[in-house]
């Protein structure tokens, strides 16, 4: 089992640029695999939405919180290494233009030499899709029409697609993302409609760790994909988890660790709060506690 680090970037004055490059070169020369970034445009003091992953409802985050854009650190990130993976975890995808999120990522894709992945999810906040002017409802049909579309651009000559919201024809789009089948794309989120929708377009899937039961919800991700005719051990299919830590000892995350191994994860992206000033130290201490070093 591969194990990454997921970072928070821009959240305050001291977490800038140098801070990537300097946060990316300590995560790989420990042996993270990926460096995963997350993504919201903006943020609000409050909000009606519920954020999925904590009991109430509440986010995890303060009023003020600010992060850069995370193609933008994963281009900065690529700049100062040799090895390391990126991942967006995850793009929001259906609150930006589908072709120009296509060009975006296709650049990265060469500037990083294909060490770039595309996680794209549908989001939670209907407040942040009305700050940017596109509707909340039928996002995840906007989401699946992008996927396609996105991809039709990257593997066509001149690429057509008509759906309800995108639609084009004999689009060129060039140069073409570095492999035959493009940016590898996968799908986050917990609930059964991204679950099904990893199984349909996805190269793979990111979920979160915040069950109990963590074998009973991987289960049902199971039981989609053989429904779809695919398995999350196929060749062509990443299976990723992320796992929140708060306040647990090496011995407390070196056990989650196993469970996750021992329930087939393929990657396990650690994401907990790294403190600016010392950022080596908590990385190493991870690393040896997932079993890197």
């Amino acid at each position: 089992m591969d194990i990454s680090i997921a970072g928070m970037f821009g959240n305050s004055p001291r977490r800038d640029f140098g801070f990537v490059r300097g946060f990316a070169q300590a995560a790989e020369a420990l042996g993270f695999r990926t460096l995963f970034a997350p993504e919201h445009v903006v943020f609000f003091p409050r909000y009606e939405s519920k954020y999925p992953y904590t009991p109430d409802g509440s986010p995890t985050w303060g009023p003020e919180t600010g992060i850069y854009d995370p193609l933008l650190v994963c281009q900065a990130a690529a700049a100062a290494t040799t090895t390391l993976r990126f991942c967006t975890g995850v793009l929001i995808l259906p609150q930006r233009p589908a072709l120009l999120t296509a060009k975006e990522v296709l650049t990265l894709d060469h500037a990083s030499d294909g060490r770039f992945e595309l996680g794209v999810g549908s989001g939670w906040s209907w407040e942040e899709y009305a700050a940017l002017g596109v509707p909340f409802a039928r996002r995840g049909k906007r989401l699946d029409e992008y996927i396609e579309a996105i991809r039709a651009c990257w593997t066509e000559d001149r690429a057509t697609y008509h759906g309800e919201f995108v639609s084009f024809d004999d689009v060129v789009l060039n140069p073409k993302p570095r492999n035959k089948g493009g940016v590898p794309i996968i799908v986050g989120g917990d609930s059964s409609a991204a679950m099904r929708r990893a199984a349909r377009l996805g190269d793979g899937w990111y979920g979160w760790w915040a069950q109990d039961d963590l074998a009973t919800h991987l289960d049902l991700l199971h039981e989609i994909m053989a429904a779809n005719e695919r398995s999350v051990t196929d060749d062509d299919f990443s299976f990723k988890l992320g796992l929140p830590l708060g306040s647990e000892t090496p011995d407390e995350v070196a056990a989650k660790v196993d469970h996750a191994r021992s329930l087939g994860v393929e990657e396990l992206v650690l994401a907990g709060a790294v403190p600016t000033s010392s950022f080596e130290e908590s990385l190493a201490s991870l690393a040896q506690a997932a079993g890197l070093s």
